[in-house]
């Protein structure tokens, strides 16, 4: 059985993660189980097993390494969904008025959200994706301007 906290971290956490899946999948259901897939990975990550008896007799021990397993848990939601889209495109209703966001490529679609919902950094970015800084920030451009295309907008990049 999990300690309170850490119930409460992937609780909390898994509200947090949801529209990040969502921004890639867009599928209630199917957004919902890459949250929860993520979840199980973690539980058996290699990195994170050893320590997860730490984590359940220490909240402080659970909040040193907080930014570190929720880096991860992107991570593997991204990797996630970057497989199944290929399964389920085709499948998706995409939400109205959001068109030209989800024609644009998934690792775009990524990495625009995590920079401009959740204001991560590059490198940060980089390390949810396994891209280096300069490949994200091309992601980055490459799925601005697509979304400017679909929307039939000029694109120039500064």
């Amino acid at each position: 059985m999990m300690s309170e906290h850490l119930e409460q971290f992937f609780k909390i956490k898994s509200n947090e993660l949801y529209p990040f899946a969502y921004s890639l999948l867009p599928d209630d259901l199917q957004a919902g189980q890459l949250v929860l897939d993520a979840i199980d990975l973690i539980l058996v990550d290699r990195d994170f097993s050893s320590k997860f008896p730490e984590y359940f007799e220490s909240e402080d021990e659970l909040r040193r390494d907080l930014g570190v397993l929720s880096t991860t848990l992107y991570s593997h939601i991204y990797r996630l969904a970057k497989r199944r889209v290929g399964q389920l495109s085709g499948s998706f209703t995409i939400p109205r008025n959001f068109g030209p966001f989800y024609r644009t490529p998934i690792e775009s679609r990524g990495v625009i959200f995590l920079r401009e919902k959740l204001s991560f950094s590059w490198e940060r970015i980089s390390e949810i994706t396994g891209k280096s800084r300069i490949e994200a920030i091309e992601k980055y451009h490459l799925g601005v301007n697509s979304v400017y295309e679909y929307l039939g907008k000029p694109t120039e990049v500064n």
